[in-house]
């Protein structure tokens, strides 16, 4: 099976935040997405500076779609 691409991960990170509706956290999101740091933040920079989504306040920080 190939490994997912950064397009794949970017319109599942999308689809998953969506579905949530509203912010959540950097952490929670993660661990949802069983994904490691590396990937995370790596889609999340990606997608934060297009502006598709948004940074938000807390512990571990938060997101929300855009």
């Amino acid at each position: 099976m190939a490994r997912p691409t950064l397009i794949d991960d970017r319109k599942m990170f999308l689809t998953r935040l969506r579905r949530i509706k509203s912010s959540v956290g950097n952490m929670a999101l993660r661990t949802e997405l069983g994904w490691n740091e590396n990937r995370y933040w790596k889609v999340h920079s990606s997608l934060a500076e297009e502006g598709r989504i948004l940074k938000g306040r807390g512990r571990g920080g938060s997101v929300q779609a855009a």
